[in-house]
């Protein structure tokens, strides 16, 4: 008699807000590599006409895929992700508190949150000045060559 592979009945989906930076680690049987995250996910519910928000609820996502790992690297604080559950894990954490850690089939930050976005460092403005570590004050498009020419950096 031959069993079939079980099917999937549902989905999980926890909408959240990145709290903190990631981490990276790495497993200590096996040295498997890991980037973890933590999201808060916030409910509520309308009474009487008037929104109640409930106690959040943390869940840390622990990413072992190498996709999701250079994502989740990437995300900052504040930033608005969709979660899709693979697999939840409850455990009580170094302070015996309750948490679900959350293993990702899919991470996607949603549109108009903070999320990470590609962009050229900002141009210094012509006339801007920069103060040096020793009080001195260099303009911003010239402190490339003054902090790199030895004979130029305490002679301005």
């Amino acid at each position: 008699m031959s069993q079939e592979p079980s099917k999937q009945i549902f989905s999980s989906l926890i909408q959240g807000t990145v709290r903190g930076r990631s981490e990276q680690g790495h497993t200590n049987s096996g040295g498997r590599a890991f980037v973890k995250f933590r999201i808060v996910h916030r409910t509520g519910y309308f009474s009487s006409g008037k929104w109640v928000a409930t106690q959040p609820m943390e869940f840390e996502v622990t990413c072992w895929d190498e996709q999701q790992m250079l994502l989740a690297r990437s995300l900052r604080p504040g930033t608005e992700v969709l979660v899709t559950v693979k697999k939840m894990t409850p455990y009580l954490d170094q302070g015996e508190e309750p948490i679900i850690n959350i293993t990702p089939a899919n991470i996607t930050p949603l549109p108009g949150s903070n999320a990470p976005t590609p962009s050229a460092p900002r141009r210094q403005r012509s006339g801007d000045l920069v103060v040096s570590p020793h009080g001195e004050k260099i303009a911003a498009d010239a402190w490339p060559d003054t902090v790199t020419d030895p004979q130029v950096v305490h002679h301005r």
